[in-house]
């Protein structure tokens, strides 16, 4: 049984490759930006009034060095940004094919559904490894140009976490176009990361213990950029244990639907 197919890994390449680079670019400048104004924002934080200190160090306090102002600053709007474009990847994987009406071409050609669903999958995990890794190059651009030290390690355990979780995020769109009907919108898939990122804010500012257990419901708590570039990292395994088999179980069951799933426009 064929598993992959170049030509139709190649087309599913070239049908997702404006959304890509378009994503890509303009969250990958927004985070250079984001950098480069480090020398300028570390003179706004010493003319906060006091009374908001409790509110910063909610969020990690307030940031010494480079890392910690990109971790509370820049990594977190990397992570929501682009949970929500590895959930849309995912799902119009699926999605996108009865959406421009391609449903019937594109399933008449002599493939079995194997080799559709795990190319589909592959090119997901293509275009989030390089939507990842165009972040992360632009974020090193920003370190360079402001010429501050940071702490190369850390940054690398964050970048290949963060892009573990838009994996996760991304796998979980492709599930879960797999279990809805096609005349779903796509932007249901937003339901995936928003809650997620909402529960794990709740769970990292309370200091009631059964909230903070909340945690481990979500996936970005082994990604957190405050606690690894931050606090004192140590590595959430909990939350990527359950995430992980979360995904695994789930492209399992979605593969059989997608084995069963009708195509029709």
């Amino acid at each position: 049984m064929k598993f992959f197919n170049k030509t139709l890994f190649g087309l599913e390449i070239k049908r997702s490759l404006k959304g890509l680079l378009v994503w890509s670019f303009s969250l990958a400048i927004t985070m250079y930006l984001v950098i480069i104004l480090f020398p300028m924002v570390k003179d706004m934080y010493a003319a906060i009034p006091e009374e908001f200190y409790d509110i910063m160090n909610s969020f990690g306090g307030l940031p010494d060095t480079i890392m910690e102002y990109f971790a509370t600053e820049g990594a977190m709007m990397l992570q929501i940004f682009g949970a929500l474009f590895a959930v849309l990847e995912g799902f119009n994987a699926i999605y996108k094919d009865e959406k421009e009406k391609t449903v019937e071409s594109l399933y008449s050609l002599p493939y079995p559904r194997s080799t559709f669903y795990f190319t589909k999958l592959i090119k997901i995990t293509f275009n989030i490894v390089v939507f990842s890794l165009i972040n992360t190059l632009f974020c090193v651009i920003g370190f360079i140009t402001v010429k501050e030290s940071i702490d190369v390690g850390l940054f690398v355990i964050f970048s290949v976490l963060n892009t573990v979780m838009f994996l996760i995020i991304g796998y979980l769109g492709f599930v879960l176009a797999c279990f809805l009907k096609s005349s779903s919108k796509n932007m249901i898939a937003i339901a995936i990361p928003f809650p997620f990122y909402i529960i794990s804010v709740i769970s990292f500012m309370t200091n009631n213990e059964w909230l903070k257990k909340l945690q481990y419901i979500t996936p970005f708590t082994f990604s957190n950029p405050i606690e690894i570039l931050k606090n004192d990292f140590s590595f959430e395994w909990i939350s990527f244990v359950v995430f992980v088999g979360l995904t695994i179980v789930g492209l399992v069951v979605s593969y059989t639907l997608f084995k069963k799933r009708e195509f029709i426009v």
